[in-house]
C-alpha cells in the first residue's frame, strides 16, 4: 500500500472544498505589557524584554467548522484531512498577519506568538482577549463557555514587541 497516494487523492479531493469555504480574517492590537491578562509565568517570561504586546486574533470562519462537521457524517478520513488542512491553514492566516505587523511596527522586535492554553497561560483569558480586539463584532470569533474559540479553526495570541534605537 503507497500511503502517499492515499495522502495525495485525499488531498486532491478536499483541499479544493476546504479552499471553497474559508473566508480568512484577523484583528489585531497593541496594548500594554502590564495587561491584567497576562496571566501565568510562561506568557509573563516570553514577553519579559518588551515594551509592549500586540494581541492577534484570526480565524477561517465558520463555513470551514460545517464542513469539517458534514464530511464526518460520511467521510471520517476525509474530515481528519480536513482538518488537518484547516489546521495548516489557518496557521498560514497567523503567517501573513505577523507580516502584516512586522510592516507596521518597523520599530519593533516582535516575538513569536504565544496562544491562551500553551504552558501556563490560562484558556480563561480568551474572552478578555477578544473583547480587547472586538474580534466578535470584526471578524465573527468568539468564546464559548469552555473558553473555546468559535469557529474552531481560530486564533488568539499574544505578541511581545521591544523597541529598537
Amino acid at each position: 500500500m503507497n500511503l502517499q497516494k492515499i495522502d495525495k487523492a485525499f488531498r486532491e479531493k478536499y483541499e479544493p472544498l476546504l479552499q471553497s469555504v474559508i473566508t480568512p480574517r484577523y484583528v489585531w492590537k497593541t496594548a500594554d505589557i502590564n495587561c491584567t491578562f497576562l496571566q501565568g509565568s510562561d506568557i509573563k517570561k516570553h514577553v519579559e524584554n518588551c515594551d509592549k504586546i500586540i494581541v492577534l486574533a484570526a480565524t477561517l470562519g465558520l463555513q470551514v467548522d460545517e464542513l469539517i462537521r458534514q464530511t464526518e457524517a460520511a467521510d471520517m478520513a476525509g474530515a481528519v484531512v480536513l482538518d488537518a488542512l484547516a489546521s495548516a491553514a489557518i496557521e498560514q492566516v497567523c503567517d501573513e498577519a505577523m507580516k502584516k505587523i512586522q510592516l507596521s511596527t518597523v520599530n519593533c522586535q516582535l516575538s513569536t506568538r504565544f496562544s491562551p492554553g500553551y504552558g501556563d497561560f490560562p484558556l480563561e483569558v480568551q474572552g478578555e482577549l477578544l473583547a480587547l480586539l472586538g474580534a466578535k463584532k470584526k471578524i465573527g470569533l468568539y468564546v464559548n463557555e469552555s473558553n473555546l474559540l468559535i469557529p474552531r479553526k481560530s486564533v488568539t495570541a499574544v505578541i511581545g514587541c521591544r523597541e529598537r534605537f
